[in-house]
């Protein structure tokens, strides 16, 4: 089964079910899932800490922060119909090119989820990558 029609089955997460820290792969449908410079997301115990306050991030090689994040449940940027779980990077502090991304995410198992990157430039939006948690 394609990346898209995995997704589009998929189950949408709740907003408190990631929490802690998740090994990040490039997902690609034809090559093994590929970590990169040993990408993580880590996800704050508390949501309501997460969305007011300093959020989760992306986190490199061990020490290296970058992409501070929110969460929420909605429609995807996409326009597809599809409910989401949204990893929205439009914050302060973030770069202005980081600020274009979110990520969306849904459920393939326990503890298993899909994640689409999504860019949005004005009225372009368009999936860029897949990638798991």
């Amino acid at each position: 089964m394609g990346l898209n029609k995995q997704f589009r089955a998929a189950s949408v997460p709740d907003t408190s079910e990631l929490r802690g820290h998740y090994e990040v792969r490039l997902v690609t449908g034809f090559l093994p899932p590929i970590r990169f410079f040993g990408h993580r997301k880590y996800f704050p115990g508390d949501a309501d800490v997460e969305n007011g306050g300093p959020g989760g991030y992306n986190e490199f090689f061990g020490t290296i922060r970058v992409g501070s994040f929110k969460i929420d449940r909605g429609q995807s940027a996409l326009g597809d119909g599809q409910e989401v779980l949204r990893i929205v990077y439009n914050r302060k502090g973030n770069n202005l090119l980081l600020r274009t991304l979110t990520d969306e995410v849904k459920r393939l198992g326990p503890g298993e989820y899909l994640g689409r990157g999504v860019i949005s430039i004005g009225r372009l939006v368009f999936n860029s990558f897949y990638f798991s948690l």
